[in-house]
Formats: structure tokens, sequence, C-alpha cells
């Protein structure tokens, strides 16, 4: 086969951070010459972009690349290749090596930018057994990681949105988390490489940048131990029209009022704060190496309802963690029924080899954690409804994404993609394209989506 014929497939798992990594990939071995084929039994190679931060993600991409070998059965290739969060997690963790046992070869981060060439010695019948990298337990990714980053990426999804990573590890070091273990400490993107790459993405025709890291607000610590979010917020919105931008992956302990005036001042940036608290009982906040209590969780709260009220505010919250007992859930309940959050996901604890967290007593039964995350659940789905339900009337701004037989499927700067539901939008005139953002009119809804029509009607 010639050099420039071999095919690759690749599968990316996880995470909006995974995703933008996936593109990174794609981009990298298109344009060493590798034809991308979206059916796995076409191509030479498929690599599998994983996720190794819960059992469950573990346990899916181990169902993958058991699936994606079975095809081997008809024939010789396609060669499998795991890559990304679980290589790194088993690096750490040997003894979740079993879950990489179907790939033939293994690469970690550092080697992102290797990849096509690797992929090329491999299909030409250089050694292909698994290899292991040490994970970054208290380390930072290499540089070649970084400089992957900056290079040109193939989108994935719709392309209207994307994703802009500001910086990749966290040095957090929440006591349930093994984010360090796999992505190792913080490690910020220089300011001008956001902003040209920003750029790209708009003159592509993405029309919302959705910013992302572990933990956006930290973005510039680990450069001279201040946050710079602001500062780089407002190079951003140098940017022309039309396009907003989105936060995503906040901390309460790092998110700043400079930030939130900013976003006040400026309607590209959507009135959206992601804010994943994890719980609000001071005791368990401490128990989770969180950094903060529930004064400075309300005080937080407090500042965002200042300065932008009519943000939308999606949370996470974590339940079962070793400690909580029936006082501290109520106390979360309680705080989930008081209406603060338009959003929520919540995540039973599961005890992640390595972690702080799993070294504790006082583990929660699972079906006793399972019953609270259904309960907080349906105490925000209350909540949730009355805010939607509240909407109704009012006039917001739509990203047009996707046209079906009914009209269009679209955001409002309150649904981040994926998680927050989508407007559908009716009648609206033949001339939109998809990447318009329009004014609409909100006429109902239902559990999760709405309904809108155009001003003009």
């Amino acid at each position: 086969m010639s050099r420039r014929g071999h095919r690759f497939c690749l599968v990316s798992l996880g995470c909006p951070k995974n995703t933008v990594d996936s593109e990174g990939l794609l981009g990298a071995m298109s344009l060493a010459g590798f034809r991308f084929m979206p059916d796995p039994a076409a191509a030479d190679v498929c690599i599998v972009n994983t996720c190794g931060f819960l059992d469950a993600a573990r346990r899916e991409a181990a169902a993958v690349l058991e699936e994606l070998a079975s095809l081997r059965a008809r024939r010789e290739r396609p060669l499998l290749v795991a890559a990304g969060c679980l290589v790194e997690r088993v690096g750490g963790a040997p003894e979740l090596a079993g879950f990489l046992e179907a790939a033939d070869a293994c690469v970690g981060f550092a080697d992102y930018p290797r990849l096509p060439d690797l992929c090329r010695q491999w299909l030409n019948g250089v050694d292909a057994k698994p290899r292991r990298t040490p994970g970054f337990a208290g380390r930072t990714l290499p540089r070649s990681y970084l400089e992957f980053l900056n290079r040109p990426r193939m989108r994935i999804g719709s392309p209207a949105s994307a994703c802009l990573k500001l910086g990749e590890g966290c040095s957090n070091n929440c006591s349930y988390c093994s984010i360090p273990l796999i992505r190792g400490r913080r490690v910020s993107r220089s300011m001008t490489a956001i902003v040209r790459e920003a750029r790209q993405l708009v003159d592509a025709g993405a029309r919302e940048l959705n910013l992302i890291a572990q933990d956006t607000t930290a973005y510039g610590m680990d450069i001279d131990g201040t946050p710079r979010l602001g500062a780089l917020l407002t190079r951003l919105l140098q940017l022309p029209d039309p396009v907003w931008f989105r936060l995503l992956y906040t901390h309460p302990r790092h998110l700043t009022e400079d930030v939130l005036r900013i976003m006040a001042s400026d309607p590209r940036i959507c009135p959206y704060i992601d804010l994943p608290l994890q719980h609000v009982s001071s005791r368990m906040l401490k128990a989770m190496g969180r950094g903060v209590d529930r004064r400075r969780v309300e005080q937080v709260l407090g500042w965002v309802r200042r300065h932008v009220p009519e943000a939308a505010i999606r949370t996470t919250f974590i339940v079962g963690h070793p400690g909580e007992g029936e006082r501290e859930f109520n106390e979360l309940l309680a705080f989930v029924q008081a209406g603060h959050f338009d959003h929520m996901g919540v995540f039973v604890w599961s005890p992640e080899p390595g972690t702080v967290s799993a070294r504790m007593n006082g583990r929660v039964p699972p079906a006793v954690a399972e019953k609270r995350r259904d309960r907080l659940m349906q105490a925000q789905t209350k909540v949730s409804q009355a805010r939607l339900r509240a909407r109704k009337g009012s006039i917001t701004r739509l990203l047009l994404e996707r046209r079906d037989k009914t009209g269009w499927r679209g955001r409002t700067p309150w649904q981040a993609p994926d998680v927050d539901g989508v407007t559908r939008l009716a009648r609206a005139a033949p001339t939109l394209q998809a990447g318009d953002i329009v004014p609409v009119i909100l006429t109902g809804n239902g559990r999760y989506d709405c309904r809108a029509r155009p001003v003009e009607e």
C-alpha cells in the first residue's frame, strides 16, 4: 500500500476536552496523508481516544475496543490503537490494565504529535505491543502535547459551535478526583495561542466558542499566581461579530467578580455559568478538598445574581462521598429545592484508585447513594421546569444548528451543547442558515427542550 493510502478511523469517548484532543488527532492524521473512514471495517488503523475518569467510562472504552477487535475475525486489520486518558490512567494504576487488553498499541499524550508516524511503523510490521506510560501524578504534561494543541484540528459535530481549550491539567487536588493523576498539574496555554485559535475557528464558521479547561477560572495562575481569565475574555472580545462565548468548568474558589462584570458588560458572553459545586455542606466540602465552604458558595452565587441577574447557572453535585450522612445530604437537598440552579447533574461517588477519598472511612452504601441521587434530581426537575415556564413569552437569541422536517433546532445563550436541551424553531424564513443567530420568542417547553417562533411573526 502506498504511503498516502493508509485509511484510519477514530472513535472519540468522554468529555468536550477529550473531543478537542480527538479533533487534533484527526487533523494530524489527515495532514500526514491518512484518509479518514467513518466505517471502522474499512480502515487500516482504528484509534480510540478513551476516557478513564470513572469506572463506567473505563468499561465503555473496553467494550468499544473489544467490539472493534472483533472485526479482525474477518480480516487482519484494523490495527487497534488506544489513546488518551485511560492509557495514562493505566500507567499510574497498573491494576486497571485489563481494560486495554484488546488494544494492539497504546499512545499517551506525549506521543500525540508522533501518532501518524507510529501508526505507519506499526502498519509496516514494527512491533506494536501495547506501550505503557507512567501517568502524570505530580507532574505537568510535556511540551510536545501543548504544542500539539496549537496544530490544526479537524472539527467534530456542529460547525457552528466549537470548544476552545485554555489549558490542561489541574492543581486543585480534590480528594475524589483522578484528573491530576491522568493529566498532571495545571498548565495554561499562552493567551496569544488561544486568541489565534479562536480567530481560526471563527474564520472556519464557528459562531459559539465554549471556553473549557479542567478549571477555566484558574487560567493563568500557573504563570504568575493570579487568575487571568478576565484579561483573556477582554482579548477574545476583540474578535469580530457574529460570535458568542460560553464559560464552562468554572470553580467557586477561583471565580472572580471581574469576570462577572465583563460578562455583564458584553452580550457576546453568554449569561451562563457552569459552576460545579459538588456539595454545599462545609463539612463535606472540606472532606472533598474543594478549598471552599458553604459561605463561599453562597458568596459566589450572590455575585452571579448581582452582576448577571439573568444568568443561567449549571452545577454538578456528588452524593455518597465518604462521610456524607443524612444531615449533610438533607442540607444539600434543601439547597437545591431553594431554586438556585437552572441545570444540574448528579454523580454517585465511586472509589478511584490513587485518590484520597478512596482511602477514607465512612463509605455510603451504593443503594443509599443512588436513592440520594434520584431524590436530588427529582427536586431539581421541579426547579428547572419552573424556570423554563418563566421564560415563556420572552425574547432571546437562538443559535441555529440543524434543520429538519419541522424547522430548526438550536440553542439559546442559557443552553450549553449536549447537556441543557435544545430549542426548536418552527416557521422560520427559508433563507436562514446553520450558524445564524436570530431573535426568537419562546412559546413553550417540554421537560428539557423549548419551543420558539420568529420575532417578526
